[in-house]
């Protein structure tokens, strides 16, 4: 798994955009520093994008107002609200800042979460005479409720889970109740829950990728290269009449995305069908 920072250093990679990723070598209230900014003129690296995306004043985005070729120093018109250090990490980018970064990764995070499941696993304690109980939150697909033994892993100790093991789909279901929440309901002609009391459930089934928007929210393996290409393809989309460079950068992070005649793209390499019975109608 990676993190989000990751996978825009990454797309960036892919639109030739990142120009530096690294720390300051010395820095001031205003300024930068850096050993490798190995550029001739002044105006070189004028309105380039600067992201601290760890560290001290991690966060904070600025647009470079000018360049010192003598000192390999980046100056910025609006200064740190908090000053970095030497040990903050950053990104330069030419052609895109960071909120077009972001825009695009949330873009296609928000895609995999309609194609994509993970397997879940939540547990719930079995109560005498309740037949309703929430839905273990994030679950979208519920499969099996599995008995488990308390406190022990030898199943045929405990009675009631070496004779049942499992309560069968065809003896529950889930129902939306009035507040819009969803409930696991057992069938009462079925089911005895007094038999079952302070017994253990383990309940199986998928979620969405829960993803947070933060630099640091680590991202499924399965789904990286996805929100990469995607990324990629909808940032050349941005500037596909610019110049051939970027129309050909598009077609061919489109055609990784949806696949070529006879070849399935990565959209299918990450669609998952949901197992057992669906939580929302």
């Amino acid at each position: 798994m990676a993190q989000r920072i990751d996978l825009l250093k990454s797309v960036a990679r892919n639109l030739s955009d990142l120009i530096l990723d690294g720390v300051p070598a010395s820095l001031t209230g205003s300024t930068i520093d850096h050993l490798d900014l190995i550029h001739p003129l002044s105006n070189q690296l004028q309105g380039f994008y600067f992201y601290l995306y760890s560290g001290a004043g991690v966060g904070q985005a600025r647009i470079v107002g000018s360049f010192n070729p003598a000192n390999r120093r980046l100056v910025f018109p609006q200064g740190f609200t908090t000053i970095p250090s030497t040990n903050s990490n950053f990104i330069l980018t030419k052609d895109f800042p960071k909120l077009d970064y972001d825009n695009a990764l949330d873009r296609f995070i928000g895609i995999a979460k309609q194609s994509y499941l993970e397997d879940k696993v939540a547990t719930m304690q079995c109560v005498a005479t309740q037949y309703e109980y929430a839905v273990p939150s994030g679950m979208k697909w519920i499969s099996n409720l599995r008995l488990v033994p308390s406190g022990s892993s030898d199943y045929g100790a405990d009675d009631e889970v070496d004779r049942i093991f499992e309560i069968h789909p065809r003896n529950w279901r889930i129902e939306q109740n009035p507040t819009g929440s969803y409930l696991i309901v057992i069938d009462s002609r079925k089911v005895d829950m007094d038999v079952l009391d302070k017994e253990w459930l383990r309940v199986l089934g998928q979620a969405p990728p829960d993803i947070a928007g933060t630099d640091n929210a680590t991202i499924p393996a399965n789904l990286e290269e996805f929100i990469i290409v995607g990324a990629s393809m909808q940032l050349a989309s941005d500037k596909i009449d610019e110049s051939r460079k970027w129309q050909a950068k598009f077609y061919m992070f489109r055609d990784e995305l949806q696949g070529r005649p006879g070849q399935a793209g990565l959209e299918a390499y990450i669609f998952r069908t949901g197992r057992g019975k669906k939580v929302e109608s």
